[in-house]
């Protein structure tokens, strides 16, 4: 029986493929080690994320070469420059990496990694800020594009908020965005008009708050954002070097804060976060460091410092608090978020 080359080719290629195939389903992923607990003081080290290897574990040596010869090859995408951090009730991690422009989403607990993407015909250009709603649809703030893109829990694009036209939208420059879920309205920092913006979330305008300025709930380049447990704000008033802390409606309560490198001075604030006991944790971006408040705007106590290293800070950004007490810095120059969990010394306890 004769055989052309292209045939005998063609059916070793099929032979190779379907041995690879069960191969395939025999190689396994070594399991993502658990890292032992780091004490820095006040709070512990628990980890950092990078890529999808810190959630679905690194493939073996022969797992990879099978992914190879097949090009299955497992993603690797690591975060460029992460800056929002949200965690859902399932314990999802999700980032917004702004020079990635793209939402990342580790799902430890399921193994899970995936993306988010905008559509194809309005891709993201500057993602910023992450937040999720009472039924646990994703927002997400792009800078670039001036407007808040929605999907839903899985994944899925919903719809844009804030456009008026094909080039025109509601906001000059969204970036921080924090949710009310027991009202419903989505908080937006609209950075160059100096005010907040608050909507419902099909996009109604509900209230613009605030105005240039450095007097109360006067905004000199706000940034980032946070709604308390009673539904009172507080704002990160960037280039007034303090936090403000305002009700619903945008009037005044107090501030704290003032420009400088000392303990409860500020050079450039950005994420903020606030925990069950009130504490207002404020991450500060010039000096590789988490300040903490108590709700009176007195400084408790701070964590971080500049470096690579576990617990250290390259320019960190935004911050998240897991329902389980674990704490989420987007340490952004380093490309990855890390993990942290007060210790029960901590001013204020657990």
């Amino acid at each position: 029986m004769n055989f052309r080359p292209g045939k005998i080719t063609s059916l070793a290629m099929a032979g190779l493929i379907a041995a690879a195939l069960v191969l395939h389903a025999y190689s396994r992923t070594l399991p993502v080690p658990t890292p032992v607990p780091v004490s820095l003081g006040t709070v512990e080290y628990l980890g950092e994320l990078r890529s999808p290897v810190d959630v679905k574990g690194k493939p073996s040596g022969f797992k990879r070469f099978i992914d190879k010869a097949l090009g299955m090859e497992d993603d690797r995408r690591r975060m460029v420059l992460p800056h929002g951090v949200a965690i859902d009730s399932r314990g999802r991690v999700l980032v917004a990496d702004t020079k990635g422009q793209v939402v990342h989403i580790f799902d430890k607990a399921g193994k899970q990694y995936k993306q988010l993407h905008a559509p194809a015909s309005n891709p993201f250009l500057s993602p910023i800020a992450v937040a999720l709603d009472n039924e646990e649809r994703i927002y997400v703030t792009d800078s670039g594009r001036s407007l808040i893109f929605v999907f839903r829990a899985d994944g899925k694009f919903l719809k844009t908020l804030g456009a008026l036209g094909r080039n025109e939208s509601i906001f000059k420059r969204c970036t921080g965005l924090a949710i009310d879920r027991g009202k419903g309205l989505l908080y937006v920092v609209d950075t160059l008009a100096m005010r907040v913006v608050a909507l419902t979330t099909d996009g109604k305008v509900v209230a613009r708050m605030g105005k240039p300025g450095d007097g109360p709930a006067e905004f000199n380049y706000p940034t980032h954002i946070t709604v308390a447990a009673d539904g009172s704000l507080w704002v990160v008033d960037s280039l007034n070097f303090r936090v403000q802390h305002l009700d619903s409606s945008g009037n005044f309560l107090s501030a704290f804060g003032g420009v400088g490198d000392r303990p409860g001075e500020f050079d450039k604030p950005k994420g903020i976060a606030i925990d069950r006991q009130g504490r207002v944790m404020v991450v500060e971006g010039r000096f590789d460091r988490v300040q903490t408040y108590d709700a009176q705007g007195q400084m408790m106590f701070s964590f971080g410092s500049s470096g690579s290293g576990a617990g250290e800070f390259f320019l960190p950004a935004g911050i998240a608090l897991g329902d389980d007490g674990r704490i989420y810095v987007a340490d952004s120059q380093n490309g990855r978020i890390e993990i942290f969990r007060l210790n029960a010394s901590a001013p204020g306890g657990r």
